[in-house]
């Protein structure tokens, strides 16, 4: 196997889907075989000093974190210095990149100058948006006809790639997989947050992720007041932190829901399965907002992993995630009766629900393991 480096701006302690993607592939690929260039972030000294791989923290990295761009040329020219170094000191013989832009173009020009290969990851979201820029939309095309591979996260993402025109067959797909423990949730933990967010003899519902317009928590909340006529103990779980928290909190006080829905804010890693455990089902009805698309979810598989049927929103790779009718329901994402009728199915009818969250749980076990994943990465660096 090839030696590896691979450079991003996203990488743990940082949160975020992305940065614990990388993560798990690099945990899966030999110690000695990769090393990883990302900015510095806050605590990530004891966070480097555990892994087993080595981690070299870039200040150029973190400015470019900030601004997103190399149109500094000075920028450029540092990256690709250092880039230089580390590749002569770690006898790199592949480059790895983690965002086709900005990252991609730097490894363009360095593969061109001194014909090393490089593989560069997509997301969906990260191929969507520069296509509204000719420019952009051309430099991406150069990144993946000069790459050896593209790992896209879905079919999805890969099918909006061989759209820009990439080789079909250069296209490898690694799905996220669940990285949350879902060993017995101690019955101690439960209770406590029972006792906390006052969920004792409730239906609950649940989405966890970044509060952002796509992922539909506003197409749930106008759902609620259905529901609840039907099923009045339910109560409605959001956890995560974001941009669009005001408004969703407007609209929960518009629709006279303050007592049914709660803000948890950002939840530990070690607190996160005690909620998955106690919902009794997952809502996240993401939608396509312009460029901005779910190109996968992980959290579905989360939460199938726990043995919860999910509701998922019919767009970009969610239906990969979510397989209508067996794992959860895929439903129309700008419709609120879908919303409410998913709902009232999912909480009234528990054999149905059941079944849907025993098949999700198997699923994810059979077919979403980072070890067999990361299988594809490694034939690529072979």
């Amino acid at each position: 196997m090839k030696k590896s480096l691979l450079v991003t701006l996203e990488f743990p302690p940082q949160a975020g889907g992305v940065a614990t993607y990388y993560y798990n592939v690099c945990k899966n690929l030999p110690a000695e075989k990769i090393t990883v260039m990302a900015p510095n972030q806050p605590n990530c000294e004891k966070f480097d000093e555990k892994q087993k791989f080595a981690i070299i923290r870039d200040k150029i990295l973190e400015d470019l974190l900030k601004t997103s761009t190399l149109t500094s040329r000075l920028l450029q020219m540092g990256l690709i210095r250092m880039m230089g170094k580390i590749i002569k000191l770690h006898n790199i013989e592949l480059i790895q990149v983690g965002q086709i832009l900005p990252l991609g173009t730097l490894a363009y020009l360095y593969s061109r100058r001194h014909h090393i290969p490089y593989i560069v990851y997509t997301h969906g979201f990260d191929i969507l948006l520069p296509q509204q820029f000719t420019r952009k939309k051309i430099l991406i095309k150069k990144i993946i006809d000069g790459a050896k591979a593209v790992v896209a996260n879905s079919h999805f993402t890969k099918d909006e790639l061989v759209k820009l025109g990439a080789d079909a067959d250069k296209i490898i797909v690694v799905h996220p997989c669940p990285n949350i423990n879902n060993d017995e949730v101690s019955e101690w933990k439960i209770g406590e947050i029972n006792e906390d967010y006052g969920l004792k003899n409730k239906k609950i519902i649940l989405t966890v992720g970044r509060l952002v317009a796509r992922k539909g928590h506003d197409l749930i909340i106008k759902a609620l007041p259905a529901v609840i006529a039907k099923i009045p103990n339910l109560i409605y779980l959001i956890i995560g932190t974001g941009p669009y928290q005001k408004e969703l909190e407007k609209l929960v006080n518009q629709q006279g829901l303050r007592d049914y829905v709660k803000f948890l804010g950002y939840i530990t890693d070690n607190e996160l399965p005690a909620f998955y455990q106690v919902c009794d089902v997952f809502a996240m009805p993401s939608r396509q907002i312009g460029p901005d698309v779910e190109g996968f979810g992980i959290a579905y598989l989360e939460a199938n992993l726990f043995s919860k049927p999910v509701i998922g929103g019919k767009s970009g790779g969610v239906g990969e995630a979510v397989i209508n009718g067996k794992t959860g329901l895929l439903i129309n994402p700008n419709r609120v009766e879908e919303a409410t009728e998913a709902l009232i199915k999912l909480l009234t009818d528990s054999a149905y629900a059941e079944r849907l969250g025993l098949q999700g749980m198997e699923r994810v076990i059979e077919e979403f393991d980072w070890a067999s994943q990361t299988e594809k990465i490694k034939e690529v660096l072979a």
